[in-house]
């Protein structure tokens, strides 16, 4: 599938097992060399595979790099105010038919705005470890990657919504 700017695709999140747990419908925002970003408004259809489907209460733009092992989502109250930073520690995109796949390692950081970036997850990353059985050395690329995303959580400014 060739992506396009402006473009509704269906992102799935996968195991490392390969099979997924969620998707959504999202549009694509922005796409480079890079990565790409999708824009997913209040309202927007998600699907867990655990707990059927449902609709998102906020804005949600996710930036997914093709050379990073972390993708990274700003949240948006309806009204376009930011809350949140939240980094899922997985894979780069994968081109589908329907859109793109990626996996999660179960590793993720969390920032709210106005309070210090943390580190989640750990717990469910030492299941997925022993579950998929990560070599020590995919183990220390996922914490590496996992301290890459709280440094970037610090950082990173929510460029905000506009036009909404």
């Amino acid at each position: 599938m060739l992506l396009k700017i402006g473009q509704q695709i269906t992102v799935r999140a996968l195991h490392a097992d390969g099979r997924w747990y969620r998707k959504w419908e999202t549009t694509v925002e922005r796409l480079d060399g890079d990565g790409l970003v999708t824009l997913s408004p209040p309202g927007g259809l998600t699907c867990d595979a655990g707990k059927g489907a449902s609709r998102l209460e906020n804005y949600l733009r996710n930036y997914y790099w093709f050379d990073r092992f972390y993708n990274l989502l700003e949240e948006y109250d309806p009204g376009g105010t930011p809350t949140q930073i939240y980094i899922n520690v997985g894979s780069p995109p994968t081109l589908t038919d329907a859109g793109f796949d990626w996996t999660d390692h179960e590793l993720d950081v969390s920032k709210y705005i106005g309070r210090p970036a943390r580190l989640l997850d750990e717990d469910e990353f030492a299941e997925a470890a022993q579950k998929y059985n990560y070599s020590p050395a995919f183990q220390r690329q996922c914490y590496a990657a996992a301290r890459e995303a709280l440094a970037l959580a610090e950082v990173w400014p929510p460029p905000g919504l506009s036009g909404i």
